[in-house]
C-alpha cells in the first residue's frame, strides 16, 4: 500500500500556498517533513487528509484517487492540533467518536495506551497537560489502525520523558512494516535519529527528498583551518560552508571522493577533523542555497 501525491496545489484566500507537490509515501517508513515557518507543512497535511480540498492534483492510494473515493480515507489519519473538536469531551467519548469514523478502531488498544501513561480515560481532553494531550493524540491515531499517520509537530514543547514515549510508540508501530508516519517537525534533532527520508518544503513545493543513510554514505562534513584567510579552491568548488568562525570553517562536501580528498590534502589545512553530518546541516544548505540564489539574482 502506497500514497502517491502528484502535482498537488492549494490556494487559501486566493493566495497560492502549495504548488507542484510530488511525493511518494511508502509503507514501513518514517517520512520527515521540514521547512521554515510558514512554508506550508500544516497546509499540506490538511490537503492530504481532505480538511482542505486541493485546487488541483491527486492524492492516490494504490492508484485510487482519494478525492473520488473518500471511503478509502480511513487508511489515513490526521489529528489537527489547531482544529480539535473534542476538547471538552471525556476521552471515553472521544474514542466513541473515532470508532464511528474508523471501522477498525481498537478501543482496547486506546484504553491500554492510556493506562500505560496513567491517564484517566474519564478525564476531559482539555484537562490534560500538554504532554499528555500529545500522547493521547498519538494513541487515538494508533487505535484507528490507519496505515498512514500524519503528525504535526508532535514533539513541540514536550519534556524528555514524553518525547521518548512518543518516539518509542512511533518506532514500535512502523516495525511491522505495514504502517507509516509523516512527521512535520521543527525539532530536527529528533527527526535526524527517527526519519528514514526527509522532504524539504520550500517556496510551496518539495525541493528535495533525502534518504539520510544515502546522503551520509556520499557526503562528509569537515572542520577545517587553513594558514591564510583565502578559502582554497577545493572548498569553494566542492564544498558548502555551513559555519565560519574566524578561520575555522565547517564545510559539507556533498560528494566526497578520492579526488576531493587529494585536493584537500594538497591545500594543506592546519587542522582537519571529520564531524557528524546532521539533518540541521542539510537544512542550512538547502535554505542558504536559496538565499545565495536570491542575492545573485538581485545583483
Amino acid at each position: 500500500m502506497e500514497i502517491k501525491i502528484s502535482n498537488l496545489a492549494e490556494k487559501i484566500d486566493g493566495q497560492s500556498i502549495l504548488h507542484d507537490i510530488n511525493l511518494d509515501w511508502h509503507p514501513g517508513e518514517i517520512l520527515g517533513l521540514v521547512g521554515r515557518n510558514g512554508a506550508g507543512k500544516t497546509t499540506l497535511m490538511r490537503a492530504l487528509s481532505a480538511a482542505y480540498r486541493p485546487q488541483s492534483g491527486t492524492v492516490a492510494l494504490d492508484g485510487h484517487d482519494l478525492l473520488k473515493e473518500p471511503q478509502l480515507r480511513t487508511h489515513m489519519v490526521f489529528l489537527d492540533n489547531d482544529n480539535l473538536f473534542f476538547g471538552a469531551s471525556r476521552l471515553t467519548k472521544v474514542a466513541e467518536f473515532y470508532a464511528t469514523a474508523y471501522a477498525r478502531f481498537d478501543c482496547d488498544q486506546f484504553t491500554s495506551l492510556l493506562a500505560k501513561n496513567d491517564i484517566n480515560a474519564s478525564a476531559t481532553f482539555n484537562s490534560l497537560s500538554k504532554g499528555n494531550r500529545a500522547y493521547v493524540l498519538l494513541a487515538l491515531a494508533l487505535a484507528t489502525n490507519a496505515e498512514f499517520i500524519l503528525l504535526d509537530e508532535p514533539f513541540d514543547g514536550l519534556d524528555v520523558i514524553v518525547r521518548e514515549q512518543i518516539i518509542n510508540l512511533v518506532i514500535d508501530t512502523v516495525t511491522g512494516g505495514e504502517r507509516t508516519f509523516m512527521i512535520a517537525s521543527h525539532n530536527l534533532d529528533e527527526l535526524d535519529g527517527l526519519a528514514d527520508r526527509v522532504a524539504f518544503l520550500k517556496h510551496g513545493t518539495i525541493s528535495q527528498v533525502y534518504t539520510l543513510e544515502d546522503v551520509r554514505a556520499d557526503a562528509v562534513k569537515m572542520q577545517l583551518v587553513f594558514k591564510g584567510s583565502e578559502i582554497p579552491a577545493v572548498v569553494r568548488e566542492n564544498g558548502r560552508i555551513v559555519s565560519r568562525r574566524g578561520r575555522v570553517l565547517e564545510v559539507v562536501f556533498p560528494h566526497f571522493d578520492d579526488t576531493v580528498a587529494a585536493a584537500l590534502r594538497q591545500a594543506s589545512p592546519v587542522m582537519q577533523e571529520e564531524l557528524p553530518l546532521q539533518l540541521t546541516d542539510l537544512f542550512k544548505l538547502e535554505y542558504r542555497k536559496t538565499r545565495e540564489g536570491e542575492l545573485a539574482d538581485a545583483q
